[in-house]
Order: structure tokens, then C-alpha cells, then sequence
């Protein structure tokens, strides 16, 4: 009964809300796209709810929502009481509820997302899927504002379209799951970057920063290191001069960058030490080995099956760069079509094929200094370079099951999606005028 109540009443108001969004976005390809992706985004927060009740007959939200319930429960009858335990959890305290959650961690945050949802929701599992997804689709509506002004207008479209109707960056970042909600905060905190840079509402963005990569380094700590060396990256390149091919940096700008990427690594090895620079390739293989033992019909193996799961590389990152480039390769491009062998995977492989062949035109179409003279000449594809390659290696090198990979490279798709098309076609090269014939003076 409630998700008969709550479900369409969540999907009227969002529906009100996109509508305000249209009244922003007055270009036709605007209106049009973010009609198609406010539905995507609808469509797929319930359909996962099926796929995962049906299909995969539980799993992560199936127990956010049946844990979830006696806690909201729990709150509605003593809330002075459970208020403060639930909060707890929510930041990797110790806490005493009626009932044992899902799990510790980012785990407990996100149960504690779940039971929030659901104490305003009335335990609507569809309600809490819909608010999620609505909320996913404004963060990308929020990154499309933060990035079209770092291209030109006849490249608008492109953007809009890549930011938000990426296949992966609809699918994995909608209903009541860890990437979502990751998405939800990621939006604004990129909002607020802009801000920044450009020097305007700069204690808004402020706030917008670190309440985004608060909630960030609760759930995925590892996104917040791709989006601090990203954001540098952007901060540094934004204030860059470019003149007769020559770049003239200015060290002012390269200390605040410098800055960004420090407090970004200081904050995630203090609050998750196993994400320390000094340890973060010994957590990546543990993980990865561990990932690797799990059963599963999609897993991949960068090493060999039987690799010792507590053996720490002896020199970091060095002691896997022979396996880095396939794990770019597998986090950017895999499933292959040939490696499908079920009917999401199969979904998946088809995305994946696509992006691969929009890849391999980029790479045919363009030489390699022209690619990399366009990245250079803008400070926002340059964030797009970075984030995608910190947060494809990060998750090439600790993950082992496809399924799973799918799901934690939804953030950097639609920044993915958008390299490859902004670059897949060269530059066009500036019309050359006719020289105007000189005119002849009439002789006196």
C-alpha cells in the first residue's frame, strides 16, 4: 500500500521539479534530451528494483530495504533515542540500534540513507528508488551546467547528451545502491568547484564541496581521490596561460591545485588508512584477490586464480604497472561481446562495444598531437582525462568480477562517453577567405 501512495506522489513532484528544470534550459536539443533523460532515469530506478527482485532475487537493496524497515520504524517510535545511534552509523561510529544492519562502514552509510528514505517514505522501497533517481538526474543536470561553458556552443548538445544519457551512468546511478547516492552528492560538489574557479558564489561552493565530499568519503573514499586530482588538474590548467604554443604557468594557481590534491589524499588516509598513498596499492591487490575468490560467473583474473591474498606488493604501485594497462583496458572497455553470458552482461557488452568503436575513430581520425593539444586547450576535458584515468585504474586494479565493475565505474562513464565524442571528430580547420579584389580608382 505504500508504495501505491508514496511511489506516485515522489513521481509528481519530480515531475514538477524537471519541469522547472526545462523552463532553464531553453534550446530545443536541451529540451529534448533531458525529457529523454528524466524518463531514463525514472525507468531505470524501478526497473532495478525488478531486476534485483526478480533477476537477481535479492541483493545490496533488497537489504538496505528489509533492514531499513524496523529501523525507520524504530525512529517514527523513539526518535530522541535512535536519532543519535543512526547517526552514528551514518559516520563509522559505534551505535546501538534494535536491529544489526547490513553492514559497517560505507555499508552503514548507506543503510542509514535507506532508513532515512524510508522513515520519510513510509517504507515505499519504489518511493526511496524514485527520489534517488530524480535526484540523480539533477546532479547531472547540475555537471552539465558546471561544464558547457568550457566549450563552444555548437558543442553544447554533445555535452548534455554524453553527461546525461551515458548508458552505465543512468543504469548503476539510480535507485536505493551505493553509486547513486555517490552520484547524488557528486553533482553538487562539482557544481561547487565551478563556482570556485570562476571565482563567484565562492562560499557557496564552498559549502557545496565539502558537504559533496563529505557524503563521498563516507560511501566510495576512493572517488574523492579521483575527484581531488581531477579538480586540481582543472584548478591548475583553468589558470594556465597559452601563448604561441608556449604554456606560462603561474605558481600561485599551481600551489592552490597542489593544495587540492593534498588535502584530498590527507583527508581519505586519515579517515581510511588503507587508502594512504604509502598502502593504497597493498589494499587495491588485497581487494582485488579477494574479489577474485568470490563466486561468480563474470570474474576476471589480472594475476593468476591462486595468488596468495595476503601478500603485499613489495614495491606499491611498481610491483603492478606490468598489469596497469589491462586493467585500463578491462575498467574502459570490458565486457567484450564474447565474454557475455547473461542478459545484463550482454546489456553491458553492447555499451561497451560502442565506446570501443568510438575510441578506435578518435584514434584513426586524429593524430596523436592533435588529441593531445585539444586536451591541453581545455581545462575541463582536462578534468575529464584525469578523473577517468585515476578512477578506471583504481577500479581495474581492485576489482575481479565484471558485474561488479560495472557498478563502480558509473561516476566516470558519462565523463568517459564525453571525451570520446568531443574528440572523435578533428577540429575543423578555420574557412580561408577570399582575398577581396582591389578596387580600381577612377582616373581624374
Amino acid at each position: 500500500m505504500e508504495d501505491v501512495i508514496f511511489a506516485p506522489l515522489v513521481l509528481l513532484i519530480g515531475f514538477g521539479i524537471h519541469q522547472v528544470v526545462l523552463r532553464q534550459h531553453h534550446r530545443s536539443f536541451e529540451q529534448r534530451l533531458l525529457n529523454r533523460s528524466f524518463v531514463a532515469h525514472v525507468a531505470a530506478g524501478i526497473g532495478l528494483i525488478l531486476v534485483y527482485t526478480y533477476y537477481y532475487d535479492g541483493g545490496d537493496m533488497i537489504s538496505y530495504h528489509r533492514y531499513g524497515v524496523p529501523i525507520a520504524e524504530a525512529l517514527r517510535y523513539d526518535f530522541g533515542e535512535v536519532f543519535p545511534e543512526v547517526w552514528s552509523l551514518f559516520i563509522h561510529g559505534d551505535y546501538r540500534l534494535p536491529l544489526e544492519p547490513v553492514g559497517l562502514g560505507s555499508t552503514g552509510t548507506m543503510q542509514v540513507v535507506a532508513v532515512a528514505l524510508l522513515f520519510l517514505l513510509g517504507n515505499s522501497l519504489y518511493a526511496a528508488a524514485l527520489v534517488i533517481s530524480i535526484c540523480s538526474y539533477l546532479a547531472k543536470v547540475m555537471i552539465y551546467r558546471a561544464l558547457r561553458s568550457e566549450f563552444p556552443d555548437d558543442k553544447h548538445e554533445q555535452v548534455l547528451f554524453a553527461l546525461a544519457l551515458s548508458p552505465t551512468g543512468i543504469v548503476w546511478t539510480c535507485a536505493l545502491l551505493k553509486e547513486p547516492v555517490l552520484m547524488v552528492f557528486f553533482g553538487p560538489a562539482f557544481l561547487g568547484l565551478k563556482w570556485i574557479l570562476d571565482g563567484r558564489r565562492v562560499a557557496g561552493g564552498a559549502v557545496l564541496v565539502g558537504l559533496g565530499g563529505f557524503v563521498i568519503l563516507l560511501i566510495k573514499p576512493y572517488v574523492l581521490i579521483a575527484f581531488a586530482l581531477a579538480g586540481g588538474a582543472w584548478i591548475f590548467w583553468a589558470r594556465t596561460l597559452r601563448s604561441g604554443g608556449n604554456i606560462i604557468v603561474k605558481p600561485a594557481y599551481f600551489l592552490v591545485a597542489a593544495g587540492v590534491v593534498m588535502l584530498g589524499f590527507t583527508v581519505v588516509s586519515t579517515f581510511v588508512p588503507s587508502l594512504s598513498p604509502d598502502k593504497v596499492a597493498e589494499s587495491m591487490q588485497a581487494q582485488r584477490r579477494l574479489s577474485s575468490r568470490e563466486e561468480g560467473g563474470s570474474n576476471f583474473y589480472l594475476e593468476g586464480r591462486d595468488a596468495p591474498v595476503g601478500e603485499a606488493p613489495a614495491e606499491g604501485f611498481l610491483s603492478q604497472i606490468a598489469i596497469m594497462p589491462v586493467a585500463l583496458v578491462t575498467a574502459l572497455f570490458r565486457p567484450f561481446i564474447f565474454e557475455s553470458f547473461s542478459a545484463m552482461q550482454f546489456l553491458n557488452a553492447i555499451e561497451m562495444t560502442w565506446l570501443l568503436v568510438l575510441f578506435v575513430q578518435m584514434v584513426r581520425r586524429n593524430r596523436w598531437t592533435d588529441l593531445v593539444r585539444r586536451v591541453t586547450a581545455n581545462p575541463g576535458l582536462m578534468f575529464c582525462l584525469v578523473f577517468v584515468l585515476v578512477l578506471a585504474l583504481g577500479t581495474g586494479l581492485s576489482t575481479a568480477n565484471l558485474g561488479t565493475l560495472s557498478r563502480y565505474r558509473a561516476p566516470m562513464m558519462p565523463f568517459f562517453l564525453l571525451l570520446l565524442i568531443i574528440l572523435r571528430e578533428p577540429e575543423k580547420a578555420p574557412a580561408k577567405t577570399a582575398p577581396l579584389p582591389l578596387l580600381k580608382t577612377a582616373q581624374a
